[in-house]
């Protein structure tokens, strides 16, 4: 199951703006509803009191507690043209309306023992599905009581549109607040996003990246603060490149000094070794010990000139088109490995590649399997249409784990007990005559199982 991807500060900022603009518009929308609400049903209320207490000293000047029931229809009569209200008249059980409608059972139940009790009261109820103000009163003790109903529907429709300005209007709040947060996210991430942008550069090498810092704030800052960072870099990595580039030259300086006596050195022990009958057994060891020793110095100083040309650039490649199962077999034969190496070639690959180089790839990878693995040791060339590949494969003990990330480095050995042997160059000079054609070597190995080299040279159809 992927993870849900996390919002970026933009989305998050206009979100925030989003969700307080919201809160904020629904607290104001909430509190001005009430407020509306309460004053508006207060004031309806009022003028409907105010008329039914008109009508209710009319009613005393005019009806008594002995008036007849012919008497108290007249008075409604009246009411019916001069109010806006349904009237429900109640005297010695004799219930009178100015609308068939209503009946008794229209009256709050709560409302009929207050205005029993001599009171003028008033409540808010629902009547055939139209919102009413009942407000009830009686004209003397013993009196008749009337109840009059003051139609409010219009009072909650203009309720009803309110709130849905209100709603409309917060919504609106909404949109424009999300709008605004997302312009002014854009505007707090401009120079989040330059500085991701030159952190990038700089990552990618470019160390001349510089941030504008203007002003006082953190951002600004933050800015001074990589621009240092980076004329650090600078200063550092240059005084790093001048020495790396002084080692170069030593080295190549000294390989290049070393070379001429080495090989006054090397010939001098070829004529030693070639008189070496004449000479005690002591005399003998000896000399073989010069002779091995010389002949190992020089190829050191050789790798070592092979490896400073390659830092400096300076390796040269004689691209020609070679058949590459052709150059393995040549190899092989030329060194007397013809015999004791299993060669399973994929058909003839051919691709434009230095032979030299590759001579000097296979010669070191089959020489290491044979030297410091066990027989039998195979080598398998496959092509595909981007790619060749070679594997030199050997039945040796393998390569321990904690070696396999460094066994490219220069003058690294897996085995540092050993002191006779390579250089510790060749197989850095392998990889990096692989990388010269654009490819690469790796190396897989489990203890015990042997260890196998895979080199990936890509097929050229032209220079």
């Amino acid at each position: 199951m992927s993870r849900r991807r996390p919002l970026g500060l933009r989305a998050r900022l206009v979100m925030t703006f989003a969700v307080v603009a919201a809160v904020v518009a629904l607290a104001v929308a909430g509190i001005s509803f009430t407020v509306v609400r309460s004053l508006t049903l207060r004031q309806a209320t009022d003028v409907a009191v105010r008329e039914a207490r008109v009508h209710l000293d009319d009613a005393a000047a005019t009806l008594s507690a002995a008036s007849s029931p012919e008497e108290l229809r007249r008075f409604l009569a009246q009411l019916r043209t001069r109010s806006r209200a349904d009237v429900i008249a109640v005297a010695d059980g004799q219930v009178e309306t100015t609308t068939p409608s209503l009946t008794v059972a229209s009256v709050p139940e709560d409302l009929r023992p207050a205005v029993d009790a001599g009171r003028v009261v008033t409540r808010r109820t629902v009547l055939r599905s139209d919102a009413v103000a009942v407000v009830g009163g009686a004209v003397q003790p013993d009196g008749p009581a009337f109840y009059f109903f003051y139609p409010q529907q219009d009072v909650a429709d203009d309720l009803l549109l309110l709130a849905r300005v209100l709603a409309a209007t917060s919504g609106v709040l909404v949109v424009v607040s999300a709008g605004v947060g997302a312009v002014a996210a854009s505007g707090v991430l401009r120079p989040i996003r330059r500085t991701r942008a030159a952190v990038r550069e700089v990552a990618a090498g470019d160390l001349d990246t510089q941030l504008p810092a203007q002003g006082g704030d953190d951002l600004a800052e933050l800015a001074r603060a990589f621009n240092t960072m980076t004329a650090a870099l600078r200063h550092t990595i240059g005084d790093l490149r001048e020495l790396e580039a002084g080692q170069r030259r030593f080295v190549s300086d000294v390989s290049h000094e070393l070379r001429t006596p080495l090989t006054a050195l090397t010939t001098a022990c070829d004529v030693l070794d070639a008189n070496k009958d004449g000479l005690t057994d002591a005399g003998r060891r000896a000399a073989r010990l010069v002779v091995v020793e010389s002949r190992r110095l020089a190829a050191l100083v050789e790798d070592l000139m092979e490896i400073s040309r390659m830092d400096a650039g300076a390796a040269d490649m004689t691209l020609e088109r070679v058949d590459v199962t052709r150059s393995l077999h040549g190899a092989l034969r030329s060194r007397g490995w013809d015999h004791q190496v299993a060669v399973h070639a994929d058909g003839q690959p051919t691709t434009l590649i230095d032979a030299r180089r590759l001579d000097a790839i296979i010669g070191n990878l089959v020489g290491n399997a044979l030297t410091y693995g066990r027989p039998p040791v195979d080598v398998t060339v496959r092509s595909s249409d981007d790619a060749v590949e070679i594997d030199v494969s050997d039945s040796g003990d393998g390569i321990a784990p904690q070696h396999l990330h460094r066994i490219f480095d220069r003058f690294y050995k897996a085995d540092r007990s050993r002191s006779s042997g390579g250089t510790g160059l060749g197989l850095a000079i392998a990889r990096e005559n692989a990388r010269l054609h654009g490819g690469d070597i790796t190396v897989r190995s489990e203890p015990g199982r042997g260890a196998t080299f895979t080199v990936r040279l890509p097929r050229r159809r032209s220079p």
